[in-house]
């Protein structure tokens, strides 16, 4: 008797906090939604002037976020493919694959949205397929993609039926395209080999382990903020298994990048011959606050804090947290790499408004980010329900 109460009491205390963070996600996205309508009708009417990023510093906080979604798309892919591949307890059942598999699109496509309104010229983006120079690092990631969003819609629909011979080989080829998205973004940086700040060996493991603890911290945020509101006894142990599965990966997650990212600064400061402005700025120039404060405080130490709790609602916090911490990251890989100019005396030799290394992040920026996480929570919103409903007529 008193198992059976431990376990309604545990699932009327998942209804409620479900009940909780629905109602304030939808306000967050109205929200978000009505500020990216005036961000997305400023960027189309004054085109780039209203950004802070000019002839110097092409990205910005657009970019910032694309890497951080095509994280989360990637490391939500992986975790759920191999928890469904190896029958892990928790993510085992087809509807935990469907979850994952949307999750991942939520986070991709909205990327996309970032680097088409970053560009000059937006009617050309379909130009990287029709014309494409596979030399090129990002011709070949626009292939990627779009060949990735194929697998991962093949994989969903593969998803309802009982037994089927494609979907285990489709998970896997996912797996690799997803394996290859944070990888290649490291690349996509080393290969600029006029840069020192990014020509690191460790850049591409940062953003590879990036990705899988924002998978597994988008996965625990969904899962703990969006649990069912009548759950069985067997309902509320997979869900507990899945949780404990998902604190684990996200807090080894953080530890490990922190010790690669400790590794990558100690080269710098511990070479005598090592001289890194690049590094200076981020750690004790103008951009200190984002990485000591967003990335190590509110992305780091306050997530491994709510995490080792036991307050479902404070993982919830956490996961949400990291992800703050982590996109602060990509902004400290980003911004320091363009701020400090290649050519001694360049910012001298010209003088205009888009002609500075000087990089601050305006209003109409932060309005189109808002827009693509708007995007983002749309196109969960409605695969998740899609999902409740092709499978319901099943």
């Amino acid at each position: 008797m008193n198992s059976q109460h431990s376990s309604s009491d545990a699932a009327q205390g998942a209804s409620g906090l479900a009940t909780q963070w629905t109602k304030a996600l939808w306000l967050v996205w109205i929200l978000f939604l009505l500020a990216g309508i005036v961000g997305v009708i400023l960027r189309l009417t004054h085109g780039h002037n209203a950004a802070g990023y000019g002839s110097y510093v092409t990205w910005g906080l657009w970019i910032g976020v694309y890497f951080l979604g095509v994280g989360i798309s990637g490391g939500s892919f992986i975790l759920g493919s191999l928890g469904y591949l190896f029958e892990i307890d928790g993510f085992s059942r087809p509807s935990d694959l469907r979850l994952a598999i949307v999750l991942s699109l939520a986070g991709l496509l909205p990327a996309f949205l970032g680097v088409w309104l970053d560009l000059g010229r937006m009617d050309r983006l379909m130009n990287i397929l029709i014309h494409s120079s596979f030399t090129s690092m990002m011709a070949f990631n626009a292939w990627m993609y779009n060949i990735f969003l194929i697998v991962a819609a093949l994989c969903w629909l593969l998803s309802f039926k009982q037994k089927s011979s494609w979907l285990k080989p489709l998970l896997t080829l996912g797996m690799l395209f997803s394996i290859l998205f944070p990888s290649q973004s490291g690349v996509f940086f080393e290969a600029v080999r006029t840069n020192e700040f990014w020509r690191s060996p460790l850049l591409s493991m940062l953003f590879f382990v990036s990705a899988i603890t924002l998978g597994s911290a988008s996965l625990l945020f969904v899962r703990a903020a969006i649990a069912p509101r009548t759950a069985s006894r067997t309902d509320q142990s997979h869900l507990d298994s899945a949780l404990r599965v998902l604190r684990a990966v996200t807090v080894i997650g953080l530890i490990i990048y922190v010790v690669f990212e400790f590794a990558e600064f100690s080269i710098t400061f511990w070479n005598p011959g090592a001289l890194s402005p690049n590094t200076d700025y981020l750690l004790f120039g103008g951009y200190w606050p984002v990485f000591w404060i967003l990335h190590i405080g509110v992305g780091v130490i306050a997530p491994s804090i709510l995490l080792a709790m036991k307050s479902r609602g404070g993982w919830v916090f956490a996961s949400l947290l990291a992800t703050i911490g982590f996109g602060a990251a990509r902004l400290c890989v980003l911004v320091p790499g363009q701020v400090i100019g290649q050519i001694p005396g360049l910012a001298q030799a010209f003088q205009d408004p888009r002609l500075s290394y000087d990089y601050h992040i305006t209003s109409m920026e932060y309005l189109v980010a808002l827009m693509m996480i708007a995007v983002g929570m749309t196109i969960f919103y409605v695969g998740v329900k899609l999902s409740q409903l092709v499978e319901s007529r099943l």
